[in-house]
């Protein structure tokens, strides 16, 4: 039997899930403006510190895979911890990095343990909410996943301006052990209720041995969902990867210019999450999640035009990206939400599939759009066209699979 979803959600718990949720977006953006220190310092190119952005976002992936199905195992709290500490353990170390190999190897160790700390996010949520108050959670939760990733530069080029970019991974340290305090203190622990019910299941288990990875692919209303999450992460990817090629390169705006233009893209990524936390007042996770898969669509198919129809007109394309970017603001959360919905204790397994898919297809769509890139416009408009097609279509077979099933659930 699924557990009671009254429960009301502490302003502390949403901070603290927020800073977990935070961690792994600040590490992977923070030491950006560092690159070409540590290149110039490791005697290599560039390219090689880039790869490690590709690297992190597999290590999540891998994180996740791990931390999953252990915090549906041992509960929540001792995976969260387990999975800062380590993540906190490797930010140390990088420090010490001398070469570029040791630099990835302890850069993948950090993701790794970001993964696993990262899964236990969603699963907690799924604990503690369900419907409208679960979508609303994670719309608040993405929100600051969103403005980490924008506001790290600067911070990171702020330490870098004081010290050498040892401290930019200091800093991450200290925050990862803050996010280990807040995680210890307002993260519920198991109950001796909770504690009775894990022994009843351990006494049922050869009723029920939980999930495995392959059941989540499975499933049938779930998977669409899934699918149209991956989907849409891989444009905003997309975007990141490419977007200082495409302004600076291909358009030449000056850096002031690129940093109001992506700016840009953040602001209508925040103000998409609070229209959409609104709108969950009126309607549901899904419906809402169609109409802003819709919207990123749109802004794809304006993408297309300005680029092949219109000749890069640069206005249009501008305006293309923040529709396609800010509709991320909707599709994350709803999309989560609507697939955590058909999992109850197995929140933990299931968010381990969600997340790895997510990472693994965002990173191998972002990065096949820029090896093909070859400079030009083109080619990154098809990928983001393609992917939101894919994710909206994904969404569509979802919702027609779940009618079907309430069809025959009806006539039985």
């Amino acid at each position: 039997m699924a557990p009671s979803k009254n429960l009301k959600v502490s302003k502390r718990l949403i901070i603290t899930l927020s800073s977990i949720y935070a961690v792994s977006p600040f590490a992977i953006d923070s030491y950006l403006p560092a690159l070409p220190i540590i290149a110039n310092e490791m005697q290599v190119d560039i390219s090689m510190l880039s790869v490690t952005v590709s690297l992190y976002i597999f290590g999540l992936a891998i994180g996740q895979l791990i931390g999953g199905p252990l915090s549906d195992k041992h509960g929540r709290l001792p995976i969260i911890l387990f999975g800062i500490g380590i993540f906190a353990v490797a930010s140390l170390l990088l420090t010490t990095s001398t070469n570029i190999y040791i630099l990835w190897f302890w850069r993948l160790i950090q993701a790794i343990g970001g993964g696993i700390s990262i899964v236990g996010v969603p699963a907690t949520i799924r604990d503690n909410a369900d419907g409208k108050e679960a979508a609303k959670l994670f719309a608040l939760v993405s929100l600051i996943m969103m403005i980490a990733p924008s506001i790290a530069p600067t911070i990171g080029n702020f330490i870098l301006s004081l010290h050498n970019w040892h401290a930019i991974f200091y800093f991450a340290t200290a925050f990862s052990c803050f996010a280990m305090f807040m995680s210890y203190k307002y993260i519920p622990h198991q109950s001796a209720k909770e504690r009775v019910m894990l022994a009843e299941r351990e006494t049922v288990k050869e009723k029920h041995k939980g999930i495995k990875f392959i059941d989540v692919f499975k499933h049938k209303q779930a998977i669409g969902y899934m699918i149209a999450q991956a989907f849409g992460f891989a444009v905003m990817m997309c975007f990141v990867t490419n977007s200082s090629m495409v302004y600076m390169e291909i358009f030449k705006v000056s850096t002031d210019t690129f940093s109001i233009l992506f700016a840009a893209n953040v602001i209508g990524l925040i103000v998409i999450n609070r229209i959409n936390n609104l709108l969950l007042n009126r309607f549901e996770p899904s419906t809402l999640l169609r109409f802003f898969l819709t919207m990123q669509l749109v802004g794809g198919v304006l993408l297309v035009i300005s680029s092949f129809v219109l000749d890069n007109y640069f206005t249009t394309i501008v305006i293309a990206f923040i529709m396609m970017i800010s509709a991320n603001g909707g599709v994350m959360a709803n999309a989560s939400a609507c697939f955590l919905k058909y999992f109850g204790k197995d929140a933990g397994t299931a968010s381990a599939v969600l997340g790895a898919f997510q990472c693994a297809m965002g990173a191998s769509i972002s990065a096949f759009s820029a090896f093909i890139s070859m400079g030009k416009l083109g080619p990154i408009v098809v990928v983001m066209f393609i992917a939101s097609s894919i994710a909206l279509s994904a969404v569509i077979y979802a919702n027609k699979q779940l009618k079907i099933t309430v069809e025959s659930e009806y006539i039985e």
